[in-house]
């Protein structure tokens, strides 16, 4: 059997890893450089401690001391675990190398709808790197690609803010490092922060972090709630987490000296200004205009639903991810916590396309709970599931 990894962060690596171990020929794509991604948010401490960020397999791979209960950087995950994690596969792994779509060599989307004569022609993978262009056949497919690579519009109803891609130079829309590799971009300037969930919180307590240094530097935030945006676990075991919580809500509250909270908003327009951009905000049915120097956008990120369009994917039309998996979510307990949620079985990972998985953050869409311990069950029923079936 000859199984296609598409994407090498965290839970695409991880997968590869098991699959060679359970004898698979596997070929693993990645349109950047491993772990891409990680490498996006480098400067930022993970929730979760070492104790969650390692398989298994994983670890007895790159076979070293990690301090479980320590929580690492990106960067500190990225070098001292994926990065040598990858170096231990024996297979074929192709960075700079884009999956551009994917399709069935024999059949087109509406054919064969419920037949399982769809599984026995293989898959064809449209390949896109620096030179050239091809197809790859194989016969299963694992999509670990993820949802960083496509940032959600900061506009209202998700849709694009009026002039949001013509001033996009000014426009962050990952978690910045203003107190490293960013400073210049934001000591002395007026931000305006888009987002009330945790990547967007980050955000404001690294600029207000730097205001502490720079006191020129100023700060404003846009949330479409009303109050508190965070809500709080009892005994929460993920410090960082709580704390970042408690930041937020006391920020919305005007309880933090240097941030303006702008409650019931959104950005309707972005326009040039002769000193920065002119940005209108709709709150509480009214607009409002002011000026700033930089935005960042930190409103979520969405899945990449072209990948799969010619497959028979049925996926969830609030989430975008698979449609059982969604389900089985929204049904779950508990599900203000991530670490209270486990794998429900490769059935929900399952969709009318057979041997076509959806693993690691991409399966859960745009819901951002996702854990990287939730990735590790999926890539061991997955891999199960595939070698069963190829088995038989």
């Amino acid at each position: 059997m000859k199984l296609a990894i598409i994407g090498a962060g965290p839970i695409g690596v991880e997968t590869a890893a098991l699959a060679v171990d359970q004898g698979l020929d596997v070929t693993v794509f990645e349109a950047g450089d491993i772990g891409a991604n990680v490498a996006k948010w480098g400067h930022v401490k993970l929730f979760s401690p070492w104790s969650l960020n390692r398989s298994p397999w994983g670890n007895a791979r790159v076979n070293r001391e990690f301090q479980g209960d320590a929580f690492p950087t990106g960067k500190e995950y990225l070098d001292t675990y994926l990065k040598p994690l990858a170096e231990t596969l024996n297979c074929d792994v192709r960075t700079g190398t884009r999956i551009a779509s994917i399709s069935r060599k024999n059949a087109l989307k509406g054919e064969f709808i419920a037949n399982p004569e769809r599984a026995s022609g293989p898959f064809l993978l449209h390949v896109v790197d620096q030179s050239s262009e091809s197809f790859f056949e194989c016969d299963a497919v694992i999509d670990t690609s993820g949802a960083y690579s496509d940032p959600a519009r900061l506009g209202p109803g998700g849709l694009p803010a009026l002039g949001e891609d013509a001033n996009s130079k000014v426009i962050e829309r990952y978690i910045p490092d203003p107190l490293g590799h960013d400073r210049e971009a934001y000591a002395n300037k007026r931000t305006l922060v888009v987002g009330a969930g945790y990547s967007a919180v980050t955000s404001l307590k690294l600029l207000h972090e730097l205001k502490q240094e720079v006191p020129g530097t100023q700060i404003s935030w846009v949330i479409r709630s009303e109050s508190s945006p965070y809500t709080r676990i009892e005994n929460d075991s993920l410090p960082q987490r709580d704390a970042l919580a408690v930041f937020g809500n006391d920020a919305a509250n005007g309880k933090v000296e240097g941030i303006t909270p702008l409650l019931n908003s959104t950005v309707a327009s972005i326009q040039p200004a002769e000193d920065g951009v002119e940005v209108e905000i709709w709150q509480n049915g009214h607009s409002r205009t002011f000026v700033v120097d930089r935005i960042v956008s930190n409103v979520g990120y969405r899945p990449d639903a072209e990948l799969n369009r010619e497959l028979q994917f049925h996926q969830c039309y609030a989430s975008e991810g698979p449609m059982k998996l969604a389900a089985s979510l929204l049904a779950a307990s508990g599900g203000a916590d991530c670490l209270t949620q486990t794998s429900a079985g490769v059935d929900v990972l399952k969709s009318p396309e057979p041997n076509y998985y959806v693993l690691g953050a991409k399966s859960y869409g745009r819901n951002s709970a996702f854990l990287m311990k939730l990735g590790f069950d999926q890539a061991e029923e997955v891999v199960g599931e595939l070698k069963r079936v190829f088995s038989d």
